[in-house]
């Protein structure tokens, strides 16, 4: 795969392979591939979420804070 990219982005890339921060181009491309990919994920779970809060399916954040503090409590029993 050829791509081509805007002369502000191949200096950026270029930047980064020349700090050493990566040892190719490719492998700066490949990173930035997989943080769009995490991104999509991301979004994707966000809009399930979204999904299942539009269908009633939430839980009340009262609820849950208060499920984390007695967890956290009892962590804090057992620790000290």
């Amino acid at each position: 795969m050829n791509i081509e990219l805007p002369a502000d982005a191949v200096q950026f890339v270029e930047g980064l392979v020349a700090a050493g921060q990566y040892k190719s181009a490719n492998e700066v491309v490949a990173d930035g591939v997989r943080l769009l990919m995490s991104r999509q994920q991301l979004r994707a779970e966000i809009q399930k979420g979204i999904d299942q809060l539009d269908a009633g399916q939430g839980i009340d954040g009262d609820v849950v804070f208060a499920e984390l503090r007695e967890r956290a409590k009892k962590l804090l029993e057992t620790a000290g």
